[in-house]
């Protein structure tokens, strides 16, 4: 992805697309947290969804993350404010290969922009160009809206699920077959 790609959606409104780096951790937790309390409301306890705070141990772990290589990204951008990202990385599943996007969130106020699916199909496209022929994602198992936003991005159930401990939820896998590059 060439640095800072524009997109103009049919909203009118433009972001640019980046390649995500260590600076960028601190907001891509403010973003997460944000979305998590209004994408999992009424899916996670709101106890829980209200002790959320940005951790400087995460965003510290993250960075390094980028940094060293162990996680991509991508990160969306409108008016210089970082909106959106998507992380992504080997599998951290056992028996499961190819690669993994471990997240993907937009701030609240850019749902059904395009800017989501922009942030997929160029991590996507990323994994990709790097010779992996899968990727595949988690999902809880409760969250229809993000379980639509996957399949219509051409991910399909895999049929493995797990249980989270803590809060206790149900998560399935997804996958998507990327084909040989060439």
């Amino acid at each position: 992805m060439p640095q800072g790609v524009i997109y103009d959606t049919m909203s009118t409104m433009t972001f640019e697309l980046r390649p995500a780096t260590p600076d960028d951790s601190q907001a891509i937790e403010v973003v997460r947290i944000t979305t998590w309390r209004v994408a999992y409301h009424g899916i996670m306890p709101d106890s829980y969804l209200d002790a959320l705070d940005v951790r400087p141990a995460v965003v510290r772990r993250r960075a390094e993350g980028i940094a060293t290589g162990v996680t991509a990204g991508v990160v969306a951008l409108r008016d210089g404010r970082l909106r959106g990202f998507s992380l992504y990385g080997a599998s951290r599943d056992e028996g499961i290969d190819g690669m993994e996007v471990y997240a993907i969130y937009v701030l609240p106020d850019e749902f059904s922009t395009g800017m989501g699916r922009a942030l997929m199909t160029e991590s996507v496209d990323r994994v990709r160009e790097s010779g992996h022929t899968e990727v595949g994602l988690w999902v809880l198992a409760d969250n229809a809206r993000a379980r639509r936003f996957y399949e219509r991005s051409g991910f399909t159930l895999s049929g493995r699920t797990k249980d989270l401990p803590d809060p206790p939820l149900k998560e399935v896998h997804y996958r998507m077959a990327l084909g040989e590059t060439g």
